[in-house]
């Protein structure tokens, strides 16, 4: 009999599932148009100066890139400023990376790690828990998803390594104020780090944090972006992440040689080059934010004030079956019910086009279904 076992903390990987999912924008059947409104994606898509940077590099793909990604560091503290420099910056394949490359640095078995539910909970365990580590939920205020800085704090013990705040809150797109996140610095052991992770920064208009202040006071912080929203990069997976040069360097020890391809290379830098085609994107986002919130006011659907390219909102269907009569349409959107919020779903804003799509067939489905 073998002796080999699975880590029984890594769930079985349903690949039959995966492969045959509809999730790969193709919509229910090949003649109907399908609106990808589940993944947060950037609708208006990168900038034609990424484009013509990766072009450049194609021809150049049968030699390996640089050994390092310091040009693409530095192209990331011109862009953020504050006097960075690349000793805080390390850069992943991806913001999925980036916080996995924090947790193997810093987790041990036994380690605790506190997140506050709903949140990107998913992706924390399916890093942290294959680990050793154990996971404490705080969770957030139900009726408002607002963060409760004192119960955190409250819960935390030796054992506890990591404080993870989503920011803005995938999937709820709330915000986390200044003053909360200041209150949980303030009281947070030497023995801690958060890991703060801002994906959606660049969609929030008022009260964010200046997480940056805490890199440069040298607390225990480490902060990660991404190119996947705002730059319109998903398909190309690149992150990074934001911290003292100690922590820094501790995280990048983990990097493979070349970990860094020459088309996420080029596509960084072009990318942090052209800070308008950014604004671009936030500017038209924002405002189909707005546009959508009023069409759910006007069908009279709950929803919560987004600070990021997404909105929860809640039907009295549920989500599941909701989710699918969406499909049927054309719509891919993202059901909440894993989430423990069984009528809420997640709908990442489109073009206007998508937008009013969506908001007609939502409101068919629900006179329907009167």
């Amino acid at each position: 009999m073998s002796l080999f076992q699975f880590n029984p903390y890594i769930a079985p990987f349903k690949r039959e599932e995966a492969d045959n999912a509809l999730d790969d924008g193709r919509g229910p059947s090949p003649d109907m148009p399908c609106h990808r409104l589940q993944n947060n994606e950037n609708p208006l898509g990168p900038s034609p100066d990424v484009i013509e940077a990766i072009n450049a590099v194609a021809p150049t793909l049968s030699y390996y890139p640089q050994f390092s990604d310091i040009e693409l560091r530095r192209a990331i503290v011109e862009t953020l400023g504050r006097g960075l420099t690349p000793q805080q910056i390390f850069t992943g394949c991806s913001g999925f990376e980036a916080l996995e490359l924090i947790m193997r640095a810093v987790l041990m078995p036994g380690d605790e790690v506190i997140l506050s539910s709903p949140t990107f909970a998913g992706a924390y365990k399916k890093v942290s828990l294959p680990l050793g580590a154990k996971i404490i939920d705080v969770p957030l205020e139900p009726e408002t998803f607002r963060y409760r800085p004192e119960a955190v704090l409250a819960a935390i013990s030796e054992r506890t390594k990591l404080v993870m705040i989503c920011n803005p809150n995938n999937p709820t797109g709330t915000l986390i104020s200044a003053d909360a996140i200041d209150q949980l610095m303030r009281g947070l052991p030497d023995h801690v780090l958060v890991l703060a992770d801002e994906v959606y920064h660049h969609f929030v208009e008022d009260d964010f944090p200046d997480s940056l202040r805490y890199v440069l006071d040298e607390r225990n912080i480490v902060i990660v972006h991404s190119f996947s929203k705002a730059y319109g990069l998903a398909g190309m997976r690149l992150g990074y992440g934001i911290a003292r040069p100690d922590i820094a360097n501790a995280i990048a020890g983990l990097h493979r040689g070349f970990h860094q391809n020459k088309l996420s290379l080029a596509a960084g830098i072009a990318a942090c080059r052209d800070q308008a085609h950014v604004q671009r994107v936030v500017a038209c986002l924002r405002g189909e934010a707005r546009w959508v919130c009023a069409e759910f006011d006007r069908l009279d659907i709950r929803y919560w004030k987004p600070a990021a390219n997404f909105i929860l909102f809640e039907t009295r269907l549920p989500a599941d079956a909701l989710q699918e009569e969406l499909r049927d349409r054309g719509f891919l959107l993202r059901g909440q019910t894993g989430n423990g919020l069984p009528y809420a779903m997640r709908l990442s804003l489109g073009t206007r086009e998508a937008n009013k799509a969506f908001i007609n067939a939502l409101e068919d489905i629900l006179n329907t279904s009167r």
